[in-house]
């Protein structure tokens, strides 16, 4: 085992000294999501779990209103609700289990609700659009307090197609923030 020297040492600690500083305009910057977190973890630290809590709670908010809207889970199933697996016979009915985060909630009466647009594309080889679908349908949710794990179910019935690859890409629209994001999911299409 070696062991620094005392210039090898201030070498050491120079550096995180540097890397600190470097950081610090980062932190500085880092946004609502950040100070609530950091609010958390003293309130936590100083044994105020309850107000930690609640800090840890408006983080969770702030960091929720600034994301995009993201699709975490974006998966083909069949009716049943189980992974798709293998090829699909084309015209076949297909489901994508979504769930989304980031989206926004409009509030009326008590009630918060989310409601999503969805559209979608079959694509092939090229980048070749074989259909497509401004207006899939509504993925939509209410309750009486903000609810972030919402999840949705879209069925899709598949065109005509040659047996082959193609994509699937989702594009789910929040109404309440206008944020979009895009999933796409590749599907095989058995031969006759």
């Amino acid at each position: 085992m070696t062991f620094l020297g005392l210039a090898g040492r201030s070498r050491r600690l120079l550096g995180v000294a540097a890397l600190a500083l470097a950081l610090a305009p980062v932190a500085a910057a880092a946004g609502p999501a950040a100070d609530k977190a950091a609010e958390a973890e003293a309130l936590l630290g100083s044994g105020n779990a309850t107000a930690g809590f609640d800090a840890l709670d408006a983080a969770v908010e702030a960091f929720w209103a600034e994301a995009p809207l993201t699709l975490r889970k974006a998966v083909l199933i069949d009716a049943t609700g189980a992974p798709l697996a293998g090829p699909v016979s084309s015209g076949e009915a297909v489901h994508i289990a979504v769930e989304p985060a980031g989206y926004g909630f409009k509030e009326a009466g008590g009630t918060f609700a989310v409601s999503l647009s969805t559209a979608v594309e079959i694509r092939g080889g090229g980048g070749i659009v074989y259909a497509k679908s401004g207006d899939l349908g509504r993925l939509e949710w209410s309750g009486p307090k903000p609810d972030r794990s919402f999840t949705g179910r879209i069925g899709i019935g598949l065109p005509a197609l040659k047996a082959g690859d193609y994509e699937i890409v989702l594009t789910v629209t929040d109404d309440a923030s206008g944020k979009s994001a895009t999933a796409t999911l590749p599907v095989s299409i058995s031969a006759p």
